[in-house]
């Protein structure tokens, strides 16, 4: 825990409101030696060109260990070699172009949709444990170093049966690596376009039961601007340091306990122009700090038990300085704190295999923009789920089924009980084709800036206020799917299906035009019904050419405000992806190009009669559509001996972007090194 507690004290200092080989044996000597020609040894089997990746171990739809094939809900895996052949530096740049996923760019960070449902609705977690940290609704995607990262699984669709609130829409897990070898080492660093920076490097050893793990990284970019004749940038210069250490004793292979700290320092400086056209220097900056103490064990062959507690610190500091005057100035600093314990059993019964626990969570929020300071909630949870395996045939290679009931209900001090049932059913009616489908309910409750908001803006005359009558937001989903291998290695199809309904969505609402001598008052409330639906179609196809594979994918969307009939804002009706892999195994080379055609999006933007954009609900709505926008990168690495590889990086080559409604990174190239030992 030393690397991420010294790194606190140096860099965590308040923003100044006036400042803007192979093995060689030796001989049994007994005797002298008679030497005989040795045997031919037999003919090698040819390395399989990738793992079988349906024999993944993955964790998330079952909170157990499953392997991927026996996962009853579908579950995506990114891999650690997946996410080095992409080049990805963070969370957000790894999933730019994912099937199914969506992002949203804002000044707040990056966020994510999944079937078309806002961030709010998308639960994040690392190694299984909730991030603190949303800044309005989006947890920004830039905060997540993939540095330590093994692989990233993703279940789309209801999860609140197993993880409570805010998991309608998906969860999306950060998996860490852990040490297997008495040494391992690795180095990494990039530079590119907008001065881009990146350094990171980890260190590990396995002696006997002890595991110790330490790494850190450093980033820095320049702002970028899509439009240079005004004093506004798109996107925010950054600079991030990170750091964390991980240790485990696990004195068998039935037991295993653990300790993790880590500490994340981020600085954004950006300038923004408000409406009324003065000009605002903008410095944000993130601390996140988290500790976890674990531990588990096998109590029987068919019990396990699993003992988790959590502590997560974020704090926001955002300083806006208006140049030429002091009017607009404002400096506002929050502090989130998370408290999370989670005690769970798995038990396997005859054909059944049960997971069930107790789950508590407390949050407590410091701000000088809430209503009252601090104010704080937790909420309890119990959930139980059963893998049932259905005997429909005494044949190994005959019809299988696997139904999961599952059931949790949470108790939240300021908004009652809450159930979130959900049934789910896997069918193998052959080797080849799976089929899997769920239906379940969710919700999510208000966050804290929707229940005690108090903001005034003196420039341009409007007040936005919490309410305290507002009630969580229900919804209830339909998935299926299904899964066809063809007889052709490494190749699959796929297909799904997807409804949520969602019930006392939350918007703001407000009337009038804004005036600085009669502020206008916006207030949240319960006063929306919508619906996502869609479907996604995915092809993996194994080329004539050795070790090359394409994946293709469409997204299909259809998303509606049923209370204002209308589309819902910013989603994508179409959404096309491509990915082409290779490996020239003679020349050491690997290489992925990757794309993807995002159809135009609807916004709605209010106006006070003058041309002047406002928030959602100033004056009267004009609906405003996005463009089209096809995006594509490349990544190509040499593999050079001794575990050095030299690679290069070219992102948004076709130039995709805009000010005000993709405000992403212009076109851009990095190279670089990387060792491993």
């Amino acid at each position: 825990m030393l690397l991420p507690l010294v790194a606190a004290l140096v860099v965590s200092q308040p923003i100044d409101p006036q400042q803007p080989g192979a093995a060689v044996s030796s001989p049994d000597a007994a005797g002298p030696v008679i030497s005989e020609p040795a045997p031919a040894p037999p003919p090698a089997a040819p390395e399989p060109e990738e793992a079988d990746r349906r024999k993944q171990t993955v964790i998330t739809a079952t909170r157990s260990e499953r392997k991927l094939e026996d996962v009853v809900v579908a579950t995506e895996v990114i891999t650690r070699r997946q996410i080095e052949a992409v080049g990805a530096r963070d969370l957000g740049q790894l999933l730019q172009q994912h099937p199914g996923v969506e992002l949203v760019q804002t000044f707040r960070g990056t966020g994510m949709r999944l079937q078309g449902l806002d961030p709010e609705y998308v639960l994040i977690l690392v190694d299984g444990e909730r991030v603190s940290g949303r800044v309005g609704t989006t947890l920004d995607l830039g905060r997540f170093s993939l540095r330590d990262v093994e692989r990233v699984e993703i279940v789309k669709g209801p999860a609140a049966a197993l993880y409570g609130a805010d998991a309608i829409g998906g969860v999306v897990n950060l998996i860490s690596r852990r040490v297997q070898r008495p040494l391992e080492l690795g180095v990494r660093g990039s530079f590119g376009t907008l001065l881009e920076g990146d350094v990171r490097a980890n260190a590990g050893t396995k002696q006997g039961p002890f595991e110790v793990r330490v790494g850190g990284g450093y980033r820095t970019r320049n702002p970028y601007d899509w439009v240079p004749a005004d004093a506004a940038t798109s996107g925010s210069g950054i600079r991030r340091i990170d750091g964390d250490v991980a240790l485990a004793y696990a004195p068998d292979d039935r037991s295993r306990l653990w300790l993790r700290s880590q500490y994340t320092f981020r600085d954004e400086n950006a300038v923004d122009l408000n409406p009324s056209g003065a000009v605002l220097d903008r410095r944000q900056r993130q601390e996140q700090f988290d500790v976890s103490l674990g531990g588990g064990n096998r109590l029987a062959s068919d019990t396990s038990l699993l003992i988790r507690g959590h502590f997560g610190l974020f704090r926001d500091q955002l300083l806006q300085d208006q140049r030429g005057s002091r009017a607009l100035d404002d400096y506002t600093q929050n502090v989130n704190r998370l408290y999370e314990g989670v005690v769970q059993a798995d038990h396997r019964l005859g054909d059944h295999a049960l997971t069930g626990g107790v789950e508590v969570l407390g949050e407590r929020l410091t701000s000088a923009r809430l209503e009252e300071s601090p104010v704080a909630r937790i909420r309890g949870g119990v959930f139980l789920q059963d893998e049932w395996d259905v005997a429909l045939s005494s044949e190994d290679s005959g019809p299988r089924l696997k139904v999961a009931p599952g059931f949790r209900f949470d108790l939240d001090s300021q908004f009652g009980g809450a159930p979130s049932p959900r049934l789910a059913l896997k069918l193998d009616p052959n080797p080849a084709v799976t089929v899997r489908a769920s239906v379940g309910l969710g919700f999510r409750p208000p966050s804290f800036q929707e229940l005690y908001l108090l903001f005034t803006n003196q420039g341009i005359g409007y007040i936005v206020a919490g309410n305290r009558s507002l009630t969580a937001e229900r919804s209830a989903a339909v998935n299926a799917g299904v899964d066809w291998r063809p007889p052709i290695d490494g190749s699959v199809l796929s297909a799904s299906a997807f409804h949520t309904r969602l019930n006392n969505l939350i918007n703001i609402t407000a009337g009038g035009t804004p005036d600085p001598d009669n502020p206008v008052t916006f207030s949240y409330e319960n006063v929306a019904r919508a619906y996502t639906q869609g479907f996604e179609v995915n092809g993996r196809f194994k080329l004539p050419i050795r070790s090359t594979y394409l994946d293709l994918a469409y997204m299909l969307l259809d998303a509606r405000d049923q209370t204002r009939n209308r589309p819902l804002e910013a989603r994508s009706r179409h959404r096309v992806n491509a990915q082409l892999s290779t490996r020239y195994r003679p020349w050491n080379l690997e290489a992925t190009v990757r794309g993807s055609w995002v159809s135009g999006r609807p916004y709605y933007l209010g106006t006070d009669g003058g041309g002047m954009v406002n928030v959602i609900g100033l004056g009267e709505e004009r609906e405003v559509w996005a463009p089209a926008y096809f995006d594509l990168e490349a990544h190509v690495t040499y593999r050079v001996r001794g575990g050095f590889d030299v690679f290069i990086n070219a992102y948004n080559l076709l130039n995709a972007g805009d000010q005000q409604f993709n405000p992403r990174p212009p076109r851009g190239v990095l190279g670089g090194v990387q060792w491993e030992y």
